[in-house]
């Protein structure tokens, strides 16, 4: 479908219901409009542009780094509104930037999500000693991450976001399905959602200073390590929606396939594994779960990785051996 709008923002939020006809929602021909609405969202192109973030390059204390989206992809924003009693049409909101009409993570969203595994806001002791650890363990050396934590989320740094490097690849998008069931192996719910697809380069972006010690003046973690500790948690513990089964990973070089986990990196996720585990030798937070970030499905044959539960623990089986299973 050729929408009217080029901002994707506008698509997604307005023009999508545009077309529907609504005093006759349950009908085969709002079902075909919104089959090529959605085909419309899969294919569109957006504009080769740089990032909205680009003038801030010249700021003092900028600081950013590329990532790469992984299989399954990246979601944002569903809690945004996008409700519509139509078959097949999308029932998730997503986040785009009202201007450009790009997905992108916001500097708020960005800046929860790294804080969140700092020390300090739980009241589990064990869960802040394992925070610690994790922190220290990422930098390779001990420090107070709670200082650090106030340093950077409440007294100096500012999280301005990401965004996805538009050179090449023009068409980010694509549909997702979720199929909750009322019971456990019948009636199954199928929504619609909309994604980023794996392999869409986000630029994320900071302005960031040096963590000093009060007295003396000296510097306990430069702007230079805060960065690339932000970098290591968004790899370790990724961002947005789902991200317990998979979505809203990254790795530093581009995927290949539907991998959740880039073999090729394999090494340094090792590395990541042993830094997460803190210079004591007791586990970090993520030691035990990224050690596998990703055990392999059950399923013989299957070289597929599995997604997280809520609990921590992982699902037996991939979830395409699982479509496959229970249709």
């Amino acid at each position: 479908m050729e929408f009217v709008s080029k901002n994707m923002n506008y698509i997604f939020n307005v023009e999508y219901f545009q077309h529907i006809d609504f005093g006759k929602l349950e009908s085969e021909v709002n079902e075909k409009k919104i089959e090529d609405q959605n085909k419309g969202i899969r294919t569109f192109k957006f504009a080769k542009a740089d990032s909205p973030l680009a003038e801030c390059r010249q700021m003092e204390g900028y600081q950013s780094f590329a990532l790469y989206t992984l299989y399954p992809g990246l979601i944002i924003g569903t809690g945004n509104p996008h409700e519509i009693a139509v078959a097949g049409a999308i029932k998730q909101g997503f986040t785009f930037d009202y201007v450009t009409g790009l997905p992108y993570i916001s500097g708020s969203t960005l800046k929860g999500m790294l804080r969140s595994y700092f020390p300090g806001d739980t009241s589990s002791s064990e869960k802040n000693k394992e925070y610690q650890e994790m922190i220290s363990g990422i930098l390779g050396k001990e420090v107070d991450a709670e200082a650090l934590k106030e340093d950077m989320f409440v007294n100096n740094d500012i999280f301005l976001g990401a965004f996805p490097v538009m050179d090449k690849e023009r068409s980010i998008m694509e549909m997702e399905f979720v199929t909750p069931h009322k019971d456990k192996y019948k009636d199954p719910n199928p929504i619609s959602m909309a994604k980023v697809k794996p392999a869409i380069a986000f630029e994320f972006s900071f302005i960031l200073s040096d963590f000093k010690d009060q007295k003396s003046g000296n510097i306990l973690v430069s702007a230079e390590e805060k960065k690339n500790l932000c970098k290591e948690l968004l790899i370790l513990m990724g961002i947005g929606a789902k991200t317990n089964v998979g979505f809203g990973k990254f790795s530093v070089n581009k995927p290949v396939g539907n991998s959740l986990v880039v073999r090729e990196n394999r090494a340094d996720n090792n590395h990541r594994n042993n830094a997460s585990s803190g210079r004591n030798g007791t586990n970090g937070a993520q030691n035990s779960s990224q050690e596998s970030m990703a055990p392999k499905c059950r399923t013989k044959g299957c070289n597929n990785t599995v997604g997280r539960k809520k609990d921590g623990s992982y699902f037996p089986v991939c979830r395409e051996c699982n479509q496959k299973k229970w249709g």
